[in-house]
């Protein structure tokens, strides 16, 4: 008879774990994009053994309520101390995300401090989220009846992030997965594995139980053995469509809940009233081209109306200038090489395709030779070119994820919105213009998760982060705002009669 261990609705058999075949010893080495050397050599990978081993324990911590058993507020004070704990070593964390993705120095730095704030905010945006949910838990009430509503953990949560913020993609996840409860696997990118070892350990010293936050290191087998667990309660995925379908797919096949951010091909319009162009030119320069145009709410589309479109190209290129590609060590450099291996091939076939179709590529800036991960800022234009043919070109319909932007003369509003919507991705949009409430009406009838006025690439602790089609529309969750903590939360419908 199989001796089995049963932790929640996992079921895993001793005989089953030793017939497993076992990558036992398996490493991997992490190779630094600025030069191909390798920045860490040996990085132990998780196996399907390994990683069902660390289910079974997470769940076993779930069914025993050590985490989840606690109360909410002294969840809570461990969470802010992990959040001060951040903020000690933000710049030994941020050396490591700058050594594993060649993101520069002054912006490995940014995000770190960035996501001790949002550790800080997310406890305080959660708290107001359960303070909602629990004002309006009886939602009818009687002499003998009382129908309620109770908010419980999901179990366990599988979260296979990105590489291209990797201390920002964790806490979005960790930080309302743990207030509500439950426990989380976390499985960072191959290319950046360094920042969650590092995070794991400051929560270890916060007082939050091992079994509840625990690292699964390696590359997509890993990930595919994680999402394949039977019994969890959910799984979050940042990454790219073509993976995310795969996700969604395997976790339909046990209906377990998934929270998809898949990226985007997003998108800005400079109105004709815009009151500020080069401002307006400054701030989609940044939200192009910052961290590399490695971001998912990267702007790669920007419509800008022929009244302003001469002087809107001529301040974009200015910026875009002001972005060299240098050592990302140097606190000079903002703009360093391209994380992904094959991603400069990646981008310059988006280029080429786009001046293959009668595009004009306005400016091409320089990039370091060495290392071959660098690509050079390019500011690509077209009207006909790119707009009468956006979903066959790859610049306007496909994630570039590098520093390119398309510019596109649109005649109005309408023109702007039809091309806004030509896409089979939705995650953000931004309108640039002196009225609010023009801004507003534009932004409704954008088919996208989120709209911005007046500013871009700015996902905000109080909103929900989502998108739709392409972007992770389908999903059943999302991160971000309260709507994120609800995600990782599952209502319980309670009838209560105070006689038989």
């Amino acid at each position: 008879m199989l001796r089995v261990s049963r932790a929640g609705s996992v079921l895993v058999s001793r005989r089953w774990l030793a017939s497993v075949r076992s990558a036992s010893g398996a490493s991997f080495d992490v190779v630094s994009p600025v030069d191909g050397t390798t920045v860490v050599s040996t990085v132990r990978a998780d196996d399907d053994v390994s990683v069902a081993m660390k289910f079974v324990s997470a769940s076993q911590a779930q069914k025993n309520g050590v985490w989840s058993s606690i109360r909410w507020e002294d969840r809570a004070a461990r969470i802010r101390d992990f959040a001060e704990r951040v903020r000690d070593v933000a710049g030994e964390i941020a050396s490591i995300i700058t050594a594993e993705t060649g993101k520069p120095a002054t912006q490995s730095r940014m995000e770190v401090n960035a996501s001790a704030r949002r550790v800080t905010d997310l406890v305080a945006m959660c708290d107001r989220a359960r303070a909602r949910m629990e004002s309006n838990s009886v939602r009818a009430s009687s002499s003998s009846v009382t129908e309620k509503v109770t908010h419980e953990p999901v179990g366990v949560v599988a979260h296979v992030s990105a590489w291209n913020y990797p201390a920002f993609l964790a806490v979005n996840v960790l930080v309302p997965a743990l207030l509500a409860g439950n426990s989380v696997l976390h499985k960072p990118s191959e290319l950046s594995p360094g920042v969650s070892e590092r995070l794991r350990t400051l929560l270890l010293q916060s007082d939050v139980p091992s079994e509840v936050f625990q690292v699964c290191q390696g590359g997509a087998d890993v990930g595919r053995a994680l999402v394949r667990l039977q019994g969890l309660g959910a799984v979050a995925f940042t990454g790219s469509r073509v993976v995310g379908t795969e996700v969604a797919t395997v976790a339909a096949r046990s209906h377990t809940r998934t929270v998809l951010e898949l990226g985007g091909v997003d998108a800005a319009y400079v109105r004709p009233d815009v009151a500020d162009v080069a401002r307006a030119a400054a701030s989609i320069a940044s939200g192009a081209f910052h961290n590399a145009g490695q971001g998912c709410c990267a702007v790669e589309r920007v419509y800008v109306h022929r009244d302003v479109y001469d002087s809107f190209v001529d301040a974009f290129v200015a910026e875009a200038r002001k972005y060299r590609a240098a050592d990302p060590a140097l606190a000079t450099t903002n703009l360093g090489p391209l994380t992904s291996r094959g991603a400069v091939e990646r981008v310059a076939a988006h280029v080429d395709d786009a001046v293959r179709a009668g595009a004009h590529v306005l400016y091409r800036g320089e990039a370091p030779t060495q290392g071959g991960g660098y690509f050079h800022p390019v500011v690509v234009v077209g009207g006909d070119a790119l707009r009468g043919s956006q979903r066959q070109r790859m610049i306007t319909a496909d994630e570039t994820f590098g520093p390119v932007a398309a510019v596109v003369p649109v005649h109005d509003d309408e023109e702007a919105i039809e091309a806004m919507n030509d896409s089979s991705y939705g995650l953000t949009a931004s309108v640039y213009t002196s009225d609010g409430a023009v801004a507003e009406s534009i932004l409704r009838r954008l088919d996208v998760g989120t709209g911005y006025w007046n500013a871009c690439n700015h996902p905000s602790t109080n909103l929900p982060w989502t998108g739709r089609y392409g972007s992770g529309g389908g999903s059943g969750g999302c991160t971000l705002g309260e709507e994120g903590y609800a995600s990782f939360t599952r209502p319980k419908a309670l009838y209560m009669r105070s006689r038989a």
